[in-house]
């Protein structure tokens, strides 16, 4: 026989009764890393593994007999430690099971709400009234929140664009009529000047036919 190999721990029911303590105390249903912890009050000779498998066998006896109990009448009980202790966990086990399922529904919903807020966001679209409705009648995901104020700030940003476009609106108005306008007399200077070279250039050119006439006389 191995002398170095550990010596197999056999579970008595003062055992029990301080794992069942301990499980209670530690409730390693919330945080698995617990059962190592259990372990090392029991025994040095068994691991996490073990006292959980030990528990779980426990619990399933005790809900075996409480079910078995329900179909039988006149059934003695001695309730003792144990199974107060047994009844204590199942209703931990329970609670915390119950408690994976709302977070894991919760976080569901999260990511879904987030999926929508982000596409929204990629397509420049304002927040939507049911988005404001989810915002105000539940606690909004931080990453969620932020995605909320983007969109906000955009849609607040964008109105105010608008709002001063529409503001400018009749000034630009303005400087287009007066440009317009401005336009107009530079061209009719700029046609009156060649009307009035072109006189010139017609005046001098009679000038000339009637000098070269009295010339050849």
């Amino acid at each position: 026989m191995d002398s170095g190999r550990k010596k197999q721990f056999r579970f008595s029911e003062q055992d029990d009764i301080k794992l069942l303590r301990e499980v209670i105390s530690r409730n390693p249903f919330k945080e698995r890393g617990k059962w190592a912890d259990i372990s090392s009050v029991i025994s040095r000779n068994i691991d996490a593994r073990r006292v959980r498998e030990r528990t779980l066998l426990l619990i399933d006896q005790r809900k075996k007999f409480n079910s078995s109990s329900l179909k039988k009448s006149g059934v003695d009980e001695t309730y003792g430690e144990k199974e107060m202790l047994l009844d204590e966990i199942i209703e931990l086990a329970n609670d915390e099971e119950e408690k994976k399922r709302e977070d894991k529904s919760k976080a569901v919903k999260e990511e879904s709400m987030c999926k929508s807020l982000r596409k929204r966001a990629l397509e420049n679209l304002t927040p939507s009234k049911s988005d404001e409705d989810q915002r105000n009648n539940s606690k909004m995901p931080r990453k969620c929140s932020s995605v909320i104020s983007f969109l906000k700030e955009k849609a607040e940003t964008e109105k105010q664009s608008r709002d001063e476009e529409f503001s400018l609106r009749p000034e630009q108005l303005n400087l287009e009529k007066e440009r317009f306008e401005l336009e107009k007399q530079e061209r009719l200077q700029r046609l009156e000047t060649e009307k009035q070279q072109t006189k010139m250039i017609q005046r001098k050119q009679t000038e000339r036919g009637f000098f070269r006439m009295s010339i050849q006389r």
